[in-house]
């Protein structure tokens, strides 16, 4: 090792402070997410200001990144963490599945969603993979989550609830954002068509 070349590091060595561990644990759960700073504070339940420290140590660390899309956890710290923190939640109620125009840029109704909140749904944050690109809102009490899955010229609805009585609202949900992004991919296309 030369004097240059950085030490192997452990997470046991790691300085993670009150907050970290939560936030860590949180974004590694889906490593390919990238998640909006509200819609963390909403997951998570911690105040602003501690969010904000936690994100700002680390990223310094190398632990977290920042994008104009949202933060997510790096390579470096999925290396550190526990391999079963990085199991994906595929679970959830499919609620619409519909086929995209075919002249919707994916990437310009992304633009257009990120950060908007439609009712009650407040924006959690993106995950995109190889092949789709997953947009996921939340309800203020956490306890709903709608999931818009762009994947192949498809949009799948998906509703994730931690109480089976509220299933019903999570399905209502589900329709209000596709208005919305039926909406947004119309006017999307018209723009486009103007241009």
């Amino acid at each position: 090792m030369t004097e240059t070349d950085d030490p192997p590091q452990h997470e046991a060595d790691l300085d993670l402070r009150e907050h970290d561990r939560e936030v860590l644990d949180f974004l590694s759960q889906n490593p390919s997410s990238l998640m909006g700073f509200q819609g963390l504070r909403r997951q998570l339940g911690i105040h602003p200001e501690q969010l904000s420290r936690a994100l700002r140590r680390l990223a310094v660390d190398g632990l977290v990144e920042q994008t104009e899309l949202g933060y997510r956890v790096t390579q470096r710290a999925l290396n550190l963490l526990h391999p079963a923190a990085m199991e994906e939640d595929h679970s959830g109620i499919m609620v619409i599945q519909a086929s995209m125009p075919g002249d919707v840029d994916a990437r310009s109704l992304v633009t257009e969603l990120k950060g908007t909140w439609f009712g009650t749904l407040r924006w959690q944050g993106l995950t995109e993979s190889t092949d789709s690109l997953k947009l996921s809102w939340i309800t203020p009490d956490s306890h709903v989550r709608i999931d818009a899955q762009i994947q192949g010229g498809q949009l799948t609805i998906t509703a994730h609830v931690a109480f089976q009585e509220q299933l019903d609202e999570a399905i209502r949900l589900g329709h209000v954002l596709f208005q919305h992004i039926a909406r947004a991919s119309s006017r999307e296309d018209f723009s486009a068509v103007s241009a």
